[in-house]
């Protein structure tokens, strides 16, 4: 199963890949991106490498509008936000880590509202500090790493 978060936001707030990477690393994590010379709007998926754990996860990029006809949960809560990113990605907790923390560098830096729309739940920054220790603790317990794959 495909687990889908949202961040919507305004597009001319956005800040470039290297100050996302650069926030998430100020939080205390070993986080990279590896496809920096990309827009996080390219629309192209992302590698990222967190704690040593290297994942990859889809990008799709869209208007509100579009997202709100599918998740009417969402409208009340928009104002003048003018793009979506979607992030999915399976039963991978790499991944589910990555999205979390890119998703707080958005709300710290574009005031981004964020979405797990499995469940129809909107997140806190708050609650994605949370959850992002959660992920960790399972990703550490598969042992997987970078080095495991080459």
């Amino acid at each position: 199963m495909s687990m889908t978060q949202v961040a919507i936001f305004r597009k001319s707030e956005l800040p470039k890949i290297e100050k996302i990477e650069k926030d998430i690393q100020s939080l205390g994590h070993d986080f990279e991106i590896g496809n920096k010379e990309d827009s996080i709007l390219s629309g192209n998926g992302f590698e990222c490498t967190i704690n040593g754990h290297q994942t990859y996860f889809e990008t799709y990029i869209d208007e509100p509008k579009e997202v709100v006809r599918e998740f009417e949960f969402i409208k009340s809560d928009l104002t003048n936000e003018d793009i979506v990113i979607s992030f999915v990605w399976g039963a991978d907790f790499a991944a589910g880590a990555c999205i979390g923390l890119i998703s707080i560098a958005l709300i710290d830096n574009c005031d981004a509202k964020i979405y797990y729309l499995n469940d129809d739940m909107k997140y806190t920054r708050e609650m994605l500090m949370k959850d992002t220790p959660q992920f960790l603790s399972e990703l550490s317990k598969t042992g997987k790493h970078k080095s495991d794959n080459s």
